[in-house]
């Protein structure tokens, strides 16, 4: 059976959410929505619009004459139909300031969150992206690692 025949509109149990940070920049950027199951049913995909991590994102709106907020929305939307048929509810942030873990932290703090889910390579563009989003949250953080074999 879909799991989505399962849910109806009269299900009102709330869920704590999922966080999972895309990097459009990297090639395993995306990887941390591969760490998602069947029971995460609120997912908050976040993509960052600066840093070095976003450059993909303002190249792309440089030559599509957009908004680097509009490339980002786009870029959310192009990934929903790969992981939007398990989830119950997936919210788009689009987040702004120049420190991922204090943007991460700032999500976290407006929700009950279960998880955080980071690609690696927000790891190894930013070592210390951990240690200060553990300061920030007491969500437990997985990094989704690149598979090399």
């Amino acid at each position: 059976m879909n799991p989505q025949d399962e849910m109806t509109d009269t299900d009102t149990t709330i869920q704590a959410t999922t966080i999972v940070l895309v990097d459009p920049s990297s090639p395993d950027g995306e990887l941390a929505l591969s760490t998602l199951t069947d029971d995460d049913r609120d997912v908050a995909v976040v993509v960052l619009l600066s840093g070095r991590a976003s450059s993909a994102l303002r190249d792309y709106a440089h030559g599509e004459g957009v908004h680097v907020s509009t490339a980002a929305w786009n870029y959310l939307d192009s990934l929903t139909p790969r992981y939007m048929h398990r989830l119950r509810r997936v919210e788009h942030v689009v987040a702004n300031g120049p420190d991922p873990a204090f943007e991460l932290g700032n999500i976290a703090s407006q929700r009950d969150v279960a998880r955080i889910a980071l690609p690696e390579s927000a790891v190894r563009l930013d070592p210390t992206l951990i240690e200060r989003l553990e300061r920030l949250t007491k969500a437990p953080i997985q990094v989704a690692e690149y598979a090399t074999r």
